[in-house]
């Protein structure tokens, strides 16, 4: 009697002892990592081009197509978007100027949708103040910082933010002079973009 005592109060001790240093043996779950997912209809991006010849302007919004941002936690892993070339559009011009400038931006003097529909956009990391991406522009990598203010919780992420990205090294006829009556007639080679991303956190799968 005594000896069964003895075995069963050894028992509850090793048990405790388990419990106590975190040897449990009841499983724990663990947070995966969240995909946010863009919100396309809340997204917009705005764009400025500025003729060298006079200093006037034009402004106008493409569309961002789709994208996702990966988080495990706070730590940002991954992300990707794509931007629709061929929405390039003007937001200052009658029609049809408008109609005009449209066709040449998204033409082969400029970002040429046709033959690159898609502008490929990859972030490599994140930080409070900016994004630091890879963008594929004419089938081309281009290093960029963009600068802009993020918010995320457990739903939603937002980030907003203007920047200006310089496209010379893309050689772009339309920001080239062309005209040797007109050496000032081309577009600037950097454009102003005003950013408003809203990324929304997709359900975990049902197991």
């Amino acid at each position: 009697m005594k000896r069964t005592y003895l075995l069963s109060a050894a028992v509850a001790l090793v048990a405790f002892g388990m419990t106590a240093c975190g040897g449990s043996t009841e499983e724990t779950t663990e947070e995966g990592p969240t995909t946010y997912t863009l919100d396309a209809k809340a997204s917009t991006l705005g764009w400025k081009g500025d003729y060298e010849a006079d200093g006037h302007s034009h402004t106008g919004t493409i569309k961002i197509s789709e994208g996702t941002v990966v988080y495990n936690g706070d730590a940002f892993e991954s992300g990707d978007f794509s931007v629709d070339m061929s929405t390039i559009a003007d937001s200052d011009l009658p029609s049809p100027d408008k109609d005009t400038l449209n066709a040449h931006l998204s033409g082969p003097y400029f970002f040429n949708a046709a033959q690159f529909p898609a502008t490929k956009v990859t972030i490599k990391s994140v930080s409070d103040n900016d994004i630091k991406a890879s963008i594929n522009v004419l089938g081309k990598d281009m290093e960029v910082t963009i600068p802009v203010k993020i918010k995320k919780t457990a739903e939603k992420i937002t980030a907003k933010g203007k920047f200006s990205i310089d496209f010379a090294d893309l050689k772009m006829g339309g920001m080239q002079p062309m005209d040797p009556k007109m050496p000032t007639a081309y577009v600037k080679s950097a454009i102003t973009f005003d950013l408003n991303l809203v990324l929304k956190a997709e359900a975990p799968a049902a197991e």
